[in-house]
């Protein structure tokens, strides 16, 4: 039986005219990786991705995003035209996922785990703890290594040192060791991320996966709370950044002959000024397509 924190966080989840799903049927976070892998392998056209991480998002900020049928839930919100989330929503679709593992074999819901579960395809190991003392070995090949092994140019550019000093620091040496285009790009703040992928997008890349650390960082510094303006602002001004990133596709001069997939998903939750626990608040994510979930088959 949930307690009245939980009732009340669901029936955020659950207004209609957000999720495509719900909170009943969410998806786990591992579905990111087949539904990139399936995009590549299925389109007849050119295929490119742009996957859009919101680190420490917590999924009932789409709320503010997005215009719900009860306005007890979104109040008189209208819909951003400028909204990415919309945008991808109205092409493809909204979903509750949810990080963690599985109840029977929980794994922290923090940013090593959260990535790499997403990317990889498959839970963390139970003993890994943190991200920082633990590198991805050959048993989890991330997207990225698995397209580059085809051909394909992939990027991945973060803020976080410790997704370059631990979790892919094993993948980083294969992929050097064997001339994979595959590259990892290391930055200071948001603003230069966000200027990095703009640049990701003009060029030739085929995957681009980039994360954005500005919910988290919000989180940590004033509370992961959906009262919390500060928190809610910056996931707002996030959402704005991102459509820059989709309208920069469009204004690519092969666009047409291109097959682009778009996602947006965080790692992870939060409560208080924390995540790692298996709090509903932690474990409840959100993952964002620009094509159905149906494409896809899961």
């Amino acid at each position: 039986m949930f307690g009245f924190g939980n009732e009340k966080y669901i029936k955020a989840v659950n207004a209609k005219g957000i999720f495509d799903n719900t909170y009943e049927t969410k998806l786990p976070q591992t579905v990111i990786n087949t539904i990139i892998l399936k995009h590549f392998e299925t389109t007849e056209r050119v295929p490119k991705c742009l996957f859009i991480g919101w680190d420490g998002c917590r999924a009932d900020a789409m709320k503010y995003l997005l215009k719900s049928n009860d306005e007890k839930i979104s109040g008189y919100n209208d819909t951003n035209i400028f909204s990415a989330v919309s945008s991808l929503k109205t092409s493809g679709g909204l979903y509750v996922t949810y990080a963690g593992g599985e109840e029977d074999s929980p794994q922290e819901t923090s940013t090593a785990q959260g990535w790499a579960s997403a990317i990889c395809g498959k839970w963390m190991k139970k003993e890994w703890r943190y991200g920082i003392e633990w590198s991805l070995d050959e048993s989890y090949p991330t997207a990225m290594k698995t397209l580059a092994l085809k051909g394909y140019t992939t990027s991945f550019s973060v803020i976080w040192p410790v997704h370059f000093d631990n979790t892919y620091l094993k993948e980083i040496e294969f992929a050097q060791k064997n001339n994979l285009s595959q590259y990892y790009y290391k930055f200071e703040l948001d603003s230069e991320l966000h200027s990095d992928l703009l640049e990701r997008i003009k060029s030739d890349d085929d995957f681009i996966f980039g994360i954005y650390e500005n919910p988290d960082s919000n989180g940590h510094g004033t509370g992961f709370d959906d009262k919390n303006y500060r928190y809610v602002s910056g996931i707002c001004n996030l959402d704005r950044l991102s459509y820059v990133l989709l309208d920069e596709i469009k204004r690519r001069p092969s666009y047409e002959e291109e097959d682009w997939l778009v996602l947006i998903a965080s790692d992870h939750g939060g409560h208080s000024i924390r995540h790692g626990t298996q709090k509903i608040e932690d474990r409840t994510t959100f993952l964002a397509l620009s094509k159905p979930n149906e494409n896809f088959n899961l």
